[in-house]
């Protein structure tokens, strides 16, 4: 029997109207493949999703795999945050202000220079799977010297750059294009030229690849108000490509544009004047208020059947019609920070008309010494939320000042999650207790112990991750292990980064 997905769709455009969205803008920067595996070994996303988020983690797009765990998790991507709070002797040395205003400007325009002094690392990543062979690695080695930085590893690629002016020589794909939508690795060569004017920066740019893939490109940055303040990059791109099947030239046109507020870009192939070209939005705002704190994001891919040939999209994407989440966060400014947030996700198959969504509502608060957080997934609304997910988490996080005046914080938490199905009742449920210290940015560790089947006897899992660096070495490891009725304990999959700058 076909299931009717329009009323649920109705609502979801109906809160996409009302700008009713992720409350995390800008949260890519704390994701990282611990809490990617925290989620998959809750069961919150499956195998596929977690290693679609993986492998963007690997190849370093973590705007891309953000936006990704929102959709799959319901969750904000950013990490929780136990990196020690500063001590008021440091955050009065962080705002005191110099005696005079020169030396200022003498170190602004000094920062200002390339640096004559050869610096990078050298970086590796690998994951493995439950036998301890690894999946995949990535290997980088990057130079920079002067306007030149190098890359050697996983990608091949020569980069010059001088006042907004660039071209790169190797392997481009997303970052080097600029592009909104992610790229295939082409091999080639790619210009872009900055004209500034009193108006705006006027950008051109120029792609030829080995497949004779031609890419000219024309970019427009307006300046806004006396202190010609940038909020809005415009681009025009038309692709001129040859499939090596037929050898016969194709081309499409892409636009975008993006700033503080999101982003927004369009792909159309004029052959397919008859399907609905590749769109990809993302809205993004925060407004404080007297009482409240208010943040919303918008993630949404729309496509037809067919895709330009040079986009390189996520699965779940490319077999999606249309493919998004948005969240609205309220967190009220009272003195415990309480917190609501709703997310809603829906996809819709090319091959159908039925769409798979999902609602959460989740809220937050108490003091430090005890907060609790409580959330309900509705895992099906097309099947009339029959299935819901329930999960409460208790806090607790205690900060101490040690001897050598660093600022060390611990963090002990406990978590329970259920499944209740109508005219069923509740399903086995999940215990998770959890430890974690963190003593700076860069020097972290946490262990947590799972019972996902409700007794130990059954099934146990044991999370780690660890973070250890200075200004030389970088070092981290997260690995989940597992032990069950049949088989000892053994690594499920694991992550591992090695950096070491110089």
């Amino acid at each position: 029997m076909r299931i009717l997905y329009r009323p649920y769709l109705t609502v979801f455009l109906i809160l996409f109207a009302l700008n009713l969205t992720p409350a995390y803008a800008g949260s890519a920067h704390g994701l990282t493949e611990a809490q990617v595996f925290e989620w998959w070994d809750d069961g919150i996303i499956d195998g596929d999703e977690a290693r679609e988020i993986l492998d963007l983690l690997e190849e370093g797009n973590e705007h891309e795999a953000c936006m990704l765990a929102e959709v799959y998790a319901l969750e904000s991507c950013a990490s929780e945050d136990i990196t020690p709070v500063k001590t008021k002797k440091q955050r009065h040395a962080k705002t005191q202000q110099p005696a005079t205003k020169a030396p200022v400007k003498k170190q602004a325009r000094k920062s200002k220079r390339p640096s004559l002094r050869p610096h990078g690392y050298v970086e590796w990543k690998g994951l493995t799977d439950s036998l301890g062979h690894l999946e995949s690695e990535r290997t980088e080695l990057r130079l920079d010297f002067y306007r030149y930085s190098l890359r050697l590893g996983t990608q091949s690629l020569l980069t010059y750059r001088n006042e907004g002016s660039e071209a790169h020589f190797g392997e481009i794909s997303t970052k080097e294009l600029h592009s909104v939508i992610p790229l295939d690795t082409l091999w080639g060569t790619a210009l872009f030229y900055a004209l500034y004017s009193p108006i705006g920066i006027f950008g051109l740019g120029g792609l030829l690849d080995t497949a004779k893939t031609i890419r000219p490109s024309f970019a427009f940055t307006p300046f806004r108000g006396p202190k010609k303040e940038k909020d809005l990059e415009i681009e025009l791109a038309f692709w001129n490509h040859r499939h090596p099947a037929d050898s016969v030239e194709h081309h499409s046109v892409s636009a975008q544009a993006k700033g503080t507020w999101g982003s927004f870009a369009v792909w159309w192939v004029p052959e397919n004047a008859g399907d609905l070209p590749l769109i990809k939005l993302q809205l993004q705002h925060r407004e404080k208020m007297e009482y409240a704190t208010i943040a919303w994001k918008t993630d949404v891919y729309a496509h037809g059947d067919s895709l330009p040939e040079e986009a390189r999209l996520s699965a779940t994407i490319a077999k999606s019609r249309l493919w998004g989440s948005q969240t609205i966060g309220v967190m009220a400014r009272d003195t415990w920070k309480s917190k609501f947030t709703a997310n809603a996700r829906t996809m819709i198959p090319l091959e159908g008309d039925t769409s798979k969504t999902r609602f959460k509502a989740s809220a937050e608060s108490g003091p430090g010494v005890l907060r609790g957080t409580a959330s309900v997934t509705c895992l099906s609304a097309e099947e009339h939320c029959r299935q819901k997910d329930l999960a409460l988490n208790i806090q607790s996080s205690w900060n101490f000042e040690s001897a050598n005046f660093t600022h060390e914080r611990f963090v002990f938490s406990g978590k329970v999650r259920a499944r209740h199905t109508r005219d069923e009742g509740f399903g086995t449920p999940l215990y998770e207790a959890e430890i974690a210290y963190a003593q700076d940015a860069a020097n972290s560790a946490s262990i947590a112990i799972t019972i996902p089947k409700g007794v130990p006897r059954r099934e146990i899992r044991l999370r780690s991750s660890a973070e250890i660096g200075n200004d030389l070495l970088q070092l981290s490891l997260a690995v989940t292990f597992r032990r069950t009725a049949e088989e000892a304990m053994h690594p499920l999959h694991a992550a591992m980064k090695a950096k070491v700058m110089f």
